[in-house]
């Protein structure tokens, strides 16, 4: 990719403050791009990131994502990093309320940014979405169900967005990580090969690359990003 290839580009990003999103900021940044976040909350003061503009928006509710959008500068992407995941739980166990829970936070709120910013982009004569989806969408995994299938709905609302916004110069694509190394997921799984797990700065290279110019022709897909897991 060529050097600062987000240069003079304002990006959206849903999800700044987790363990990926300040690495994926970090890297817009460096890249040239200025960056406006869209979160559940502003961060405190001292948690912020310098030359990172934030705004207070509710993904689940589409008055929330819809006035963020309309009042926003003109921009260049959005790249949605919101989700949730569900513990292993066998189907015949499955808690209905996880189910739903799932698909509200992991499928309904990237429907709902997809909603908004395919318009926004379109009158701007083009731009790039990016969702994160997750290696589980795709491979056969045991007791994750409730997990597995609303990731995979982000698959498929990237290729039916990706066909509907190709007139009008709109990309939309998702990566599919396998577990992030973050501080969060080592305590959880203290016991892991942590370091065959991808970083969160090499996806947010991954993400970097695919709203840039150098991706103008990918459109519709879901990236492997697994490490070495």
């Amino acid at each position: 990719m060529t050097e600062r290839a987000l240069a003079g580009r304002a990006i959206v990003v849903l999800g700044a403050t987790g363990g990926l999103g300040r690495a994926v900021t970090e890297r817009f940044r460096a890249d040239g791009a200025s960056v406006l976040a869209f979160d559940a909350r502003i961060p405190a003061a001292q948690e912020r990131q310098d030359q990172v503009e934030y705004v207070a928006v509710d993904a689940l509710d589409e008055t929330s994502v819809s006035a963020a959008f309309a009042q926003a500068p003109p921009v260049a992407a959005v790249v949605n990093l919101i989700g949730g995941y569900a513990p292993p739980q066998a189907l015949s166990m499955l808690d209905i309320g996880v189910l739903r829970q799932q698909f509200e936070v992991n499928l309904v709120s990237a429907a709902i940014v997809t909603k908004y910013a395919m318009p926004m982009l379109a009158a701007q004569d083009g731009g790039a979405i990016v969702h994160v989806s997750s290696r589980v969408a795709v491979q056969k995994w045991e007791n994750s169900f409730s997990y597995s299938v609303s990731k995979l709905g982000v698959v498929r609302l990237v290729e039916a967005a990706a066909v509907e916004g190709r007139a009008d110069g709109v990309r939309v694509n998702c990566i599919l990580p396998s577990i992030i190394d973050t501080p969060a997921n080592r305590a959880a799984l203290p016991d892991a090969m942590h370091h065959q797990w991808p970083k969160p700065s090499e996806l947010a290279a991954v993400l970097s690359f695919l709203i840039s110019d150098d991706a103008v022709l990918i459109s519709g897909a879901a990236i492997p990003v697994y490490g070495r897991v």
